[in-house]
């Protein structure tokens, strides 16, 4: 299995036999929240999204990664991090969900900053795109420490979300690449 390490990170690609990580992150009461609504997620949801991410790995050799924090008892799972296509464009759309306890320590934008650029060294993709829900002040916080611009306001799945961008020149030109 393939592996990559930040700093205080260790990545992997999400793969079928991560049901049980990706069950329980996205039953977590904040990823509820912030990402489904407060729906509770079936095992079947999660198998739905594992496929959409083996075929969005198999398609671009980049996409979503389960994100671990090292720690001293060994790798703590504490989210996923990564691109996927959006829609009908050519641009990937960036996302990630991180449990409650792993939120406001820097550890999502160490995983974004990975992931997004290993998905433009591994690719043509001009721009990465994003969509935050109105009231995300975290998810909006950690868009613009990326680099992302809020562009306008656009229709994502059926609701008005909060849209972002950042061209791969833009993206390269920050200090931190």
């Amino acid at each position: 299995m393939i592996t990559r390490q930040t700093e205080r990170l260790i990545l992997t690609p999400i793969q079928r036999g991560h049901e049980a990580e990706l069950f329980k992150l996205h039953n977590d009461p904040l990823v509820q929240k912030a990402i489904f609504k407060d729906v509770p997620q079936t095992t079947e949801d999660v198998h739905e999204w594992l496929d959409r991410y083996s075929a969005q790995w198999r398609k671009n050799s980049f996409g979503v990664w389960l994100v671990y924090e090292k720690c001293n008892a060994g790798p703590m799972f504490i989210g996923r991090c990564g691109l996927q296509d959006y829609e009908d464009t050519t641009n990937p759309e960036f996302a990630y969900a991180f449990f409650e306890h792993a939120a406001g320590r820097g550890l999502g934008p160490e995983a974004a900053r990975f992931t997004i650029t290993h998905a433009l060294r591994n690719s043509t993709k001009e721009k990465v795109v994003g969509f935050i829900a109105h009231g995300n002040a975290r998810a909006d916080r950690a868009a613009k420490k990326l680099g992302l611009r809020y562009i306008d306001d656009r229709l994502y799945y059926g609701k008005l979300y909060r849209y972002y961008e950042i061209t791969r020149e833009e993206y390269f030109s920050q200090p931190h690449h």
